[in-house]
């Protein structure tokens, strides 16, 4: 099967030139904020939502031109690592820490209505996602040895615990890392839930990094070991499924999944930054022949003219591949916590001091 992932892989890199023939660059923005933006949604070419440190949510409905402040009145000590937004109007919001609450707006930000707040002391949200249109879950780092995972079936209103059978068990000091909103993923075609872990104890290490994958809405979980360094600053922090594509003769392959991280206090150090792995029938990770420059918080990919390209981010800078993950060049030095896109080429990063930036093509 290693051989199959592989072909797959070499087949994207024969058919794709985006790095080639075409320019791209990162065009930065004025948010009006300084905050630290760790959560970002992008809705649509012209819809995209931030959020970060300060209590802060950022709001554009003109492709970036203008952002609005929209935060929340009197959470200005909370820290909004990620929100799921379906339009300019609705978007739900989660803070990172205690407390640990859900806000909800309706009207653009104009006014926040808190819908959910968890009582544990350990509980640490990370990410925020969509299963459907009406169902949303949220990860948090381990309560009572289990994955927290709170739920919603009325597009974010109302949010309840998952049973502790719905919940993954933790492996030793195994959690999640809030950097960008996307250490949990759902797949848009499937449904596919994908929860990315690192962490250990102090003074621990494991050489594997797992993902947990549920196909039924997490009533049910499987496990994959990437090949990426585990510890107390280091796993994956951000993973990415590649859509089923077509190959001609060769036939529609699917299940090849990128996962970035490293260890986010040494920035410049490649070592466990990247593994490329198969679900479904590709069982397997292949090995990428040239890495991402460094610790990387942040994947997601994007087609441009048909072709695939894949944009990594960290704090030191931007790297992109047009080889579904197998090499990677530089972009930029352009540092971000965040980068997420739609399949149609649009592609907003956020990162500290406010910074938000749109990728502008050119060829």
């Amino acid at each position: 099967m290693l051989l199959r992932i592989l072909v797959l892989l070499v087949l994207v890199a024969g058919t794709s030139h985006a790095q080639e023939t075409m320019e791209l660059s990162w065009q930065l923005q004025d948010s009006g904020s300084d905050a630290s933006l760790r959560g970002l949604c992008v809705v649509d070419e012209n819809v995209a939502w931030a959020s970060g440190t300060g209590g802060t949510v950022l709001r554009t409905e003109d492709g970036g031109a203008t952002w609005l402040n929209v935060s929340v009145d009197g959470a200005d000590e909370l820290d909004f690592r990620d929100l799921h937004a379906i339009d300019s109007k609705t978007a739900v919001i989660v803070n990172a820490g205690q407390p640990a609450v859900f806000y909800r707006t309706n009207d653009g930000g104009e006014s926040w209505k808190k819908v959910f707040q968890h009582e544990n002391e350990n509980s640490f949200f990370d990410a925020i996602a969509a299963i459907s249109s009406d169902h949303w879950i949220v990860m948090s780092d381990p309560v009572d040895d289990r994955i927290l995972l709170v739920e919603s079936l009325d597009q974010g209103q109302t949010w309840k615990e998952l049973a502790a059978e719905r919940r993954p068990l933790k492996n030793e000091g195994e959690a999640g890392f809030a950097a960008s909103g996307s250490n949990m993923i759902v797949d848009k075609d499937s449904g596919v839930i994908y929860l990315a872990l690192g962490s250990h104890v102090e003074g621990k290490e494991s050489e594997t990094s797992r993902i947990m994958v549920s196909d039924d809405g997490a009533q049910t979980w499987s496990a994959l070991n990437a090949p990426m360094r585990r510890n107390q600053s280091s796993g994956i922090f951000s993973v990415v499924c590649l859509p089923e594509m077509d190959f001609g003769d060769l036939g529609v392959h699917s299940g090849v999944c990128v996962a970035v991280g490293g260890n986010y206090l040494e920035p410049d150090n490649e070592t466990g930054n990247l593994a490329l792995a198969g679900f479904g029938e590709l069982k397997n990770s292949a090995t990428p022949t040239a890495k991402p420059r460094g610790f990387r918080s942040g994947v997601t990919y994007t087609f441009i003219d048909d072709k695939m390209l894949l944009i990594t981010v960290g704090t030191n800078g931007t790297d992109i591949s047009d080889d579904a993950g197998m090499t990677w060049k530089a972009q930029s030095d352009e540092g971000f916590h965040a980068v997420k896109s739609t399949r149609d080429g649009v592609v907003w990063a956020s990162g500290a001091d406010g910074r938000i930036a749109r990728l502008v093509i050119g060829k």
